[in-house]
């Protein structure tokens, strides 16, 4: 029994270029779109709190926690400049939405890099601030 193959004039009847480009193109979305909501997916650990950094004077940076959502779940802040770890941050009960700590350095460059990381109850850690100050 033969198979039917579409054929004109006797011949094989094949897609176009342009419909295999189209096609080529339609298969790579759709494995970029299923990759990427893999690779960026939070599973839900996302936490919403803000920190803020501000250049008090040439040698002092004043960080402020604003709170947000779940200020409640902050176990602890850690601040870095420029790598450095920022001593004194406040943890725990001492951590209140207002709560203003300082770092001073009387080698702070022009323009440093800070970045604050919150670390709540559930064990989960994530930036909240990460500027120029």
């Amino acid at each position: 029994m033969d198979k039917k193959t579409p054929k004109k004039d006797g011949k094989a009847i094949a897609p176009t270029p342009v419909v295999s480009v189209l096609i080529l193109i339609a298969i790579t979305l759709s494995l970029a779109t299923v990759a990427g909501s893999m690779t960026y997916s939070t599973n839900g650990d996302m936490h919403l709190v803000v920190a803020s950094a501000e250049r008090i004077n040439t040698t002092t940076i004043e960080f402020t926690f604003m709170g947000g959502p779940d200020t409640g779940s902050v176990r602890y802040l850690n601040a870095t400049i420029d790598g450095t770890n920022v001593p004194d941050t406040p943890a725990g009960d001492e951590l209140s939405v207002g709560s203003v700590w300082s770092h001073t350095d009387d080698e702070l460059a022009n323009r440093c890099h800070v970045i604050v990381v919150a670390t709540f109850d559930d064990g989960y850690s994530q930036v909240v601030l990460d500027t120029h100050a």
